[in-house]
């Protein structure tokens, strides 16, 4: 069996780095050339995960914990899609009991189909046009949901089929953005490809990470490899398009149960037993594709792990299927003893950031649906459909988007310390010069340094140096801008809580 997958493996990762190298060798862009910026040029930029948001999206009737649902109204806003106003009444009951504020909630009115439950998959993602409007992305999401083997290629069945083994479209969800950007007030870019938001990961800087299953699905809808990647770069600006083997031996195959991009520059990925099926062909993933990637900024990705167990049998627990809004992550948590272990391990890895898990006993709802009872028995998490799956961001239409090419870990006595920042501000008011500082410390010192930033001749680009050299020192630093229109945003986003650091060796 081992022999089997490597071989599947290795056939998947020639088939990926085939279609990748060539669509890399002839779509290099100023962004890819110029390592110490984001340069996004006449291309549309879709926002990563943990930009400033607004709120998150769901969807009423629940199907994510009423706990979840307190802590998301409470930390920004919530955005929820009903299909009619006896749902809006209903969910406003409901709120009122939970201690929920009516203006923590925006309703948007949309008729719900088989798969609304998954925000996730079918919902928009933010994409920021050359001059800095906001749009929501609309992919296809006629056929729910592909499932699969490990290879590629390999045929693909569906969730909704008749009796007769004829697919079940899914047109009632696939136009559930349009009704999301009239409830918004915000104009869709319509994508006329399939983009299943559980298999999409952005960075922000024109990087995108799927399993193959995504290549597959498309392929099945009548587009091919070529005009994927093509349409890509065209309508959300994904310059580098990572397209990695399937994980799974049979399912969804999607990403956001494998690996989270933490940011620019990191890579989470779930480390099952050793003892486990899955965890050879999770670690020949590692070493023989994402340990091979670039980041934008042209250094190999630092990946982290975390562990997981088995939970109901041969399940595992998908830590990585948690979401980012804003400085807090939720996690979803399966009833078993790593649970503390993984919330500990997120606070190791983003630092910072407010941490909450989220159980989901259905026993223990107050309000769940004859439907979700069936579908899930008696939890409402599992391995490939858990808390990611069922939310979304809405992303904040003029925020303040920083992105920082950070000093390398290690460096020696004469390194210049350069910090280089892309800074947007889509409010198009522009950026206070006197609030635009690098802040850096010596590890342990209470006395912060501030250093103005300076322009380099692009409005985006700015850059300035930590000078310090002392060997053996260990050196902290963020970057804190504040725009005209009064917006304030760290990068890191939880500093001074979270900072950057690096040793001079």
């Amino acid at each position: 069996m081992k022999k089997l997958i490597a071989t599947l493996l290795s056939f998947c990762t020639v088939f990926n780095s085939a279609a990748q190298n060539k669509y890399t060798d002839s779509l290099k862009t100023a962004a890819q050339k110029e390592n110490n910026f984001y340069v996004q040029g006449n291309y549309n930029r879709t926002a990563a995960e943990w930009e400033p948001a607004l709120g998150t999206m769901i969807v009423w009737p629940l199907c994510i914990p009423y706990k979840l649902v307190i802590e998301l109204a409470k930390d920004n806003h919530l955005f929820t899609i009903v299909d009619n106003e006896a749902a809006k009444k209903d969910a406003l009951e409901w709120f009122t009991k939970w201690g929920i504020d009516e203006a923590k909630t925006t309703f948007i009115f949309a008729p719900q189909g088989v798969d609304a439950w998954w925000v996730r998959d079918w919902g928009p993602a933010a994409v920021f046009t050359p001059d800095k409007k906001m749009k929501l992305a609309d992919g296809k999401y006629i056929y729910s949901t592909p499932v699969t083997n490990i290879g590629c290629t390999d045929s693909l069945d569906f969730l909704y089929k008749t009796a007769g083994n004829k697919i079940i479209q899914t047109g009632t969800d696939d136009s559930l953005t349009i009704f999301a950007g009239k409830g918004l007030n915000m104009e869709v870019l319509d994508l006329p490809f399939v983009s299943t938001g559980g298999n999409v990961l952005t960075d922000g800087l024109g990087t995108a990470f799927s399993t193959c299953v995504l290549s597959n699905e498309n392929r099945f809808y009548g587009v091919t490899d070529d005009e994927f990647l093509r349409l890509n770069k065209k309508l959300l600006g994904i310059t580098d398009y990572h397209i990695i083997s399937n994980f799974e031996k049979r399912g969804i195959q999607h990403i956001d149960c494998y690996l989270k991009l933490l940011d620019e520059e990191r890579i989470l990925v779930i480390e099952p037993p050793a003892d486990h099926g899955l965890y050879v062909i999770y670690q020949n993933i590692i070493q023989n594709e994402l340990s091979k990637l670039k980041t934008p900024y042209g250094r190999p990705y630092e990946i982290l792990r975390i562990k997981i167990s088995r939970y109901m049998g041969q399940e595992l627990a998908a830590y990585t299927n948690s979401i980012i809004i804003n400085k807090t992550i939720y996690v979803p948590l399966f009833r078993i003893r790593e649970d503390s272990m993984a919330l500990k391990r997120w606070a190791e890895v983003m630092p910072g950031y407010v941490i909450k898990g989220f159980e989901f006993a259905l026993a223990d709802e107050p309000s769940v649906t004859v439907k979700m009872k069936e579908q899930y028995k008696a939890y409402g998490w599992n391995g490939g459909d858990a808390l990611h799956c069922r939310t979304r961001a809405i992303w904040d239409t003029a925020m303040l988007f920083i992105s920082i090419k950070r000093i390398d870990q290690q460096v020696d006595t004469k390194h210049k310390n350069m910090v280089y920042a892309t800074i947007i501000d889509y409010s198009k008011k522009g950026i206070k010069k006197d609030k635009a500082e690098l802040i850096w410390r010596v590890a342990g010192s209470m006395a912060w340094h501030h250093v103005k930033l300076k322009g380099t001749g692009n409005t985006d680009h700015f850059s300035a140096e930590i000078p310090w050299h002392k060997p053996g020192t260990v050196v902290e630093y963020y970057i804190s801008v504040t725009s005209r229109s009064e917006k304030t945003e760290t990068q890191p986003r939880t500093a001074p809580s979270g900072t950057y650091q690096f040793k001079i060796k």
